[in-house]
């Protein structure tokens, strides 16, 4: 037996086997879109930018996770630029995750002026209107501090600002919140949920959920186009939705910190199996929390969609991906994830047959309304890549 195990083909045979087995894990993870994908049924002419005549009548920027920004972050100030365009028409709405790693918790409150800060230069040097709203990490990843720590960054925000609804919904509630805008003549109503209310396990406001989809429901009826945002996503094809790339089995270590390019062959790829298919966090579409919320918030869209007799455009905008990704949906008229605000974060990202552009890549959505009616989709990207997509929406 001894001579067996020390022939020399053995070493052969167990080598050939792990390399087999490392094909297979790197075959089935496949790759993320590091280069803009569009649906094979979108046209050239929505590659690039739309020239119009159209008056603008109201513009939202959408864009989150910005909470880690580097220096000089490029998308912020592409967003600063497009925010000084049109400043007294534009609205800039920061998707949560303002603040990594945990808000604005007592250990973590000198940090404030390195991670919130340079996104708050972006609304008072454009001029605009900035909302924010809360994410996962604002709320401290969950810990039992979280609901503190969120009530010091809406008034380390609100302090900032000095302005009106510049943090919602206010005070730990999950909304929702109504705003429309303009105020005079609207063009557009947003609708403003606190995801993380429904995931976090400690102290929070007391709201029972059948009361938020009545309140949501109620909001939905109006013959304005609808824009609900909240943090998480309701559909993702990235991390949160079970995709892992090649670099992820083997590369684990990316996951903590994503300049830790050490190879764990093999083995690495347990991790990206176990979140998906065992550990099954909250933060994810798979987690039991999650898909409660997900399947009532559905549900409130769905039937406020349905009882609407001329339903306007629908539209449901989440950060928590740190990719860009616009689908097709039918519940809703469009699903986009614009959770790319810093090059630090972003992660990878797959495609569905209901994907009409997805990207690893910083950037930011930009939805115009018009004075004739019209409504423009636009995603942005930094870096003199300008608007990398576009889609007229009808309603």
């Amino acid at each position: 037996m001894r001579q067996f195990y020390q022939h020399p083909n053995f070493t052969r045979y167990i080598l050939l086997l792990f390399c087999i087995v490392q094909a297979v894990q790197l075959t089935s993870a496949g790759c993320s879109h590091t280069k803009p994908y569009y649906h094979p049924d979108i046209p050239e002419i929505e590659r690039h930018d739309s020239e119009t005549e159209s008056v603008l009548h109201y513009r939202l920027l959408l864009l989150g996770d910005g909470g880690e920004p580097k220096q000089g972050e490029p998308v912020l100030e592409t967003l600063r630029e497009w925010g000084k365009k049109d400043a007294a028409k534009t609205s800039i709405v920061f998707l949560g995750d303002n603040m990594y790693p945990e808000g604005m918790t007592e250990r973590r409150k000198h940090e404030a002026a390195e991670r919130l800060a340079p996104q708050l230069s972006v609304v008072k040097t454009a001029g605009v209107h900035g909302l924010f709203i809360p994410g996962n990490h604002d709320w401290a990843g969950g810990k039992a501090e979280g609901y503190s720590g969120l009530l010091a960054q809406e008034q380390f925000i609100n302090d900032a600002l000095s302005g009106e609804l510049n943090f919602l919904p206010s005070g730990g509630s999950p909304g929702p919140v109504a705003l429309e805008f303009p105020k005079a003549n609207p063009a557009v109503r947003l609708i403003v949920l606190d995801t993380h209310w429904w995931l976090h396990q400690h102290n929070k406001p007391e709201k029972s959920p059948e009361k938020i989809i009545e309140e949501l429901v109620a909001l939905l009826d109006t013959e304005l186009p609808v824009i609900v945002v909240g943090h998480h996503p309701l559909e993702t094809y990235g991390p949160h939705g079970g995709f892992f790339d090649w670099k992820s089995h083997l590369f684990p270590a990316r996951d903590i910190k994503r300049w830790l390019w050490v190879p764990v062959p093999i083995f690495g790829a347990a991790y990206p199996y176990w979140r998906k298919y065992w550990y099954k966090s909250d933060q994810d579409i798979r987690g039991a929390r999650n898909k409660n919320m997900v399947t009532q918030l559905n549900s409130a869209l769905s039937t406020g969609k349905s009882t609407n007799r001329n339903p306007p455009l629908l539209i449901y905008v989440s950060g928590h991906e740190h990719s860009l990704q616009v689908l097709k949906d039918d519940i809703i008229d469009y699903l986009l994830v614009s959770g790319a605000a810093a090059a630090r974060k972003v992660t990878e990202v797959t495609s569905g047959e209901n994907t009409l552009f997805a990207h690893q890549h910083t950037g930011f959505m930009a939805i115009d309304f018009f004075t004739d009616g019209k409504i423009l989709l636009r995603v942005v990207e930094p870096e003199g890549k300008g608007v990398v997509f576009h889609r007229w929406l009808t309603f």
